[in-house]
């Protein structure tokens, strides 16, 4: 009979090492002042939060025809149509159109 080659390494199998995986917490303990907090810390803050300078509601536009201003509520989109409010004029704006 032949016998077969050997596998790459020499075919010796090796003991793995176990690793003792603990914390050592010697110095913690020494100390007296550390208290154990866990999870969130929440920061009390009573100052008022300045979000900057408030947006008005409504623009004010001014008709292109003839001349009158407008005030329509502050769009939501980038592009928007105003149409006079002039009785005479009735003009249709379009504005945001690039």
């Amino acid at each position: 009979m032949a016998r077969k080659a050997a596998a790459p390494g020499g075919g010796k199998k090796r003991k793995r090492r176990k690793m003792k995986l603990t914390l050592k917490s010697r110095r913690l303990k020494s100390e007296q002042g550390y208290t154990d907090k866990v999870g969130w810390s929440q920061v009390q803050n009573n100052s008022p939060v300045d979000t900057g300078p408030v947006e008005p509601q409504v623009i004010r536009h001014q008709c292109t025809m003839c001349g009158a201003m407008n005030q329509i509520p502050k769009p939501k989109r980038s592009r928007y149509k105003v149409q006079c409010a002039n009785p005479d004029c009735g003009h249709v704006d379009e504005l945001g159109v690039v």
